[in-house]
């Protein structure tokens, strides 16, 4: 059953339902039908907040042993259940076994609020479990397996935290299936301390039913190795963190569901990370949906836990958001590794900088500061992110393809569209920013890359800066709190990227007037050979110890159009030839399809290339240098079509 999402309604709800049993009954009205009654309660959790200097700057959590210094939040899309306890006749038709039915759930609302209707006539369990709304129809699952992500549990029976009470708010030490029979509607709420103990469930017994045995299998954390004190609000912050996003941005998944690894004492060696090619963790297969999850983990070791920290945590969601928005578009983002909050990346392909310079400033514009935030314990991992700070970057530094770049003008878009003269200060951030304002620029269009398509209706190129900069003319929709239209005249553009190296109005010759070359119609290498083309890792990073191929000259974009059904084969030729350690990829989007060649490289057997719709038919193309563990020397590439019977 549906959770009333109006905060109004569930407010008004739990103080009718606390009057009446304050008076000792309940009005008519209140019940939910003739068999069934209300349930209504508030879940909050204590958080440990970021402490700041008078300049706004980060200077590490605050001291959790002071009582004063902690803030009781709501837990904002978290999931509660209620389970009914019924006799189930067996095959015999006369033994009994005790089963527990799910029998409504719903998310909390904005203030930790919910409110369900429940069946009467038997014993009722509310559970709080860590899954959270992670909207889109997806939920983000908090997973509290003890060895972690790279556990050798499959996804299905990984556990999940979970707190139970019975109908009438009490839980009994040690009982995991604490229940008791409505006399009326009820009030159950759960409030989370720092360090209150979460029981560890496994999620198979929650697809709709459990055996009453089964229900008794929950693990109580505590009794772990290691572990003397339970995971406690961690658990929650992370899910309000998801909500923050989810908030402002509409979905904080990467398209799907996403389980996060979070054990307090275990960390990845990756850190904090989400990973997008599903097929590194295969058992994120969900059987009973029959569908991979997408897998990450937030660090929790006693070096660096990321509970808390949401300059770690928004930044991930945000990524999520941008990787899936270029999703399935005609140029799509290739499954490279995504980069950490430190790394300087100035000469990125352009897709890849828009995601890796928005994310951050997708995060500081929900948090209304530009600095992020790393903590350990109650200092710094490291010196706080400041997204505005370009200092050390070179004038061929600040490009369309430079990460740092755009993310410091997003942060002078931020101020803009709420009226936020730059570079304002701890108060006007904090009272005048409104990060809605700001939302749609992050999104990807809606349409075409800057609305320009041709024949077929294609993006014209993969997304980038000058995307997102094109939204910004858009009309005002219903809602927004900003007409972006009017606020961002071209003088104004032409004003807030110039020191950042992203000239307005997009230049229309050079290098950034289109990141795609044209192949033309109907390649034939018989009659006009393709002009090769350079692959460099000149500007290669290296990031955690491997190279993610996504800089400006290891990508290249191109594209051809199809007046009919042709018959190729595809042959490309480097010189000089690839070492060992590296391939060139070549990426057929239409055909979902990705050819692969070493060495001088290679040719394919006869493919057919289709005109899918209305001819001449686009297929866009990706070549790419893949050299994870080398730098590669430059090499030229020779793409050649050449007919086939």
């Amino acid at each position: 059953m549906p959770l009333y999402r109006a905060s109004l309604r569930a407010l008004g709800a739990v103080a009718l339902l606390a009057v009446a049993l304050a008076c000792g009954g309940k009005k008519k009205e209140d019940a939910a039908s003739a068999n069934s009654v209300n349930i209504a309660g508030t879940v909050t959790y204590v958080r440990v907040p970021l402490a700041n200097d008078a300049n706004g700057v980060p200077t590490g959590l605050v001291d959790s042993s002071v009582a004063a210094n902690l803030q009781t939040k709501p837990a904002r899309g978290v999931l509660i259940r209620v389970y009914q306890l019924n006799d189930q006749l067996g095959p015999d038709g006369v033994t009994k076994t005790p089963v527990w039915l799910l029998k409504s759930s719903g998310f909390t609302d904005a203030n930790g609020l919910y409110l369900l209707a429940v069946p009467k006539d038997k014993p009722l369990m509310v559970e709080l479990m860590s899954t959270f709304d992670g909207g889109g129809g997806h939920s983000v699952n908090l997973i509290g397996d003890p060895a972690g992500i790279a556990s050798t549990v499959p996804q299905s029976d990984r556990y999940r935290y979970a707190m139970r009470k019975a109908f009438d708010g009490t839980a009994p030490a040690g009982n995991p299936t604490p229940a008791s029979l409505p006399a009326g509607d009820g009030i159950v709420n759960f409030t989370v301390g720092l360090s209150d103990k979460w029981w560890l469930v496994n999620p198979t017994y929650d697809r709709g039913s459990l055996v009453a045995t089964a229900a008794a299998s929950p693990v109580d954390e505590t009794t772990l190795a290691g572990r003397t004190t339970g995971t406690g609000s961690r658990v929650l912050a992370i899910g309000d963190t998801v909500a923050s996003f989810k908030g402002v941005y509409g979905t904080a998944t990467p398209g799907a569901t996403l389980d996060l690894h979070y054990v307090p004492g275990v960390s990845s060696t990756r850190g904090s990370f989400i990973e997008y090619d599903r097929t590194v963790y295969p058992l994120a297969f969900d059987a009973y949906l029959s569908s991979l999850h997408y897998f990450g983990s937030i660090q929790g070791g006693p070096a660096n836990d990321d509970a808390f920290d949401e300059g770690v945590i928004l930044p991930l969601l945000a990524r999520n958001l941008l990787w899936a928005g270029n999703n399935a578009r005609t140029f799509s983002t290739p499954l490279a590794p995504l980069f950490p909050v430190a790394a300087a990346l100035t000469d990125l392909s352009p897709d890849m900088a828009r995601i890796e310079g928005l994310a951050e400033a997708m995060a500081a514009n929900v948090l209304k500061t530009p600095y992020l935030a790393d903590t350990q314990g109650t200092a710094l991992a490291a010196p706080a992110v400041d997204i505005r700070n370009i200092t050390g970057l070179s004038a061929a530094q600040l490009s369309p393809y430079s990460a740092p770049a755009i993310r410091a003008l997003a942060w002078e878009i931020i101020l803009k569209a709420s009226s936020v003269a730059s570079p304002g200060n701890p108060t006007t951030w904090t009272n005048s920013i409104n990060p809605l304002a700001a939302a749609r620029f992050f999104q990807a269009p809606v349409g075409f890359t800057n609305g320009a398509t041709d024949a077929t209706g294609r993006d014209t190129e993969p997304l980038n800066i000058y995307s997102q900069l094109a939204r910004l003319k858009e009309s005002k929709n219903l809602g927004e709190p900003a007409d972006l239209v009017t606020i961002f005249t071209d003088a104004t553009l032409t004003s807030l990227t110039t020191p950042f190296g992203v000239p307005w109005p997009r230049p229309t010759t050079g290098a950034t007037a289109v990141f795609v070359s044209s192949w033309g119609t109907d390649p034939n290498a018989l009659t006009t050979p393709l002009a090769p083309f350079t692959l460099s890792m000149a500007k290669a990073v290296q990031v955690r110890g491997s190279y993610p191929n996504a800089s400006e000259g290891e990508v290249f974009y191109s594209g051809f159009s199809l007046s009919a059904d042709k018959r190729y084969i595809l042959s490309v030729a480097v010189s000089p030839a690839l070492d060992a350690t590296s391939q060139i990829d070549l990426d057929l989007p239409q055909l979902s399809r990705t050819f692969s060649f070493t060495g001088a490289g290679g040719s394919t057997a006869a493919l057919t290339l289709p005109v899918a719709n209305t001819a001449p038919f686009y297929h866009p193309v990706r070549v790419r240098l893949k050299s994870p563990t080398a730098i590669q020397p430059d090499v030229s590439v020779t793409v050649s079509f050449t007919p086939s019977l």
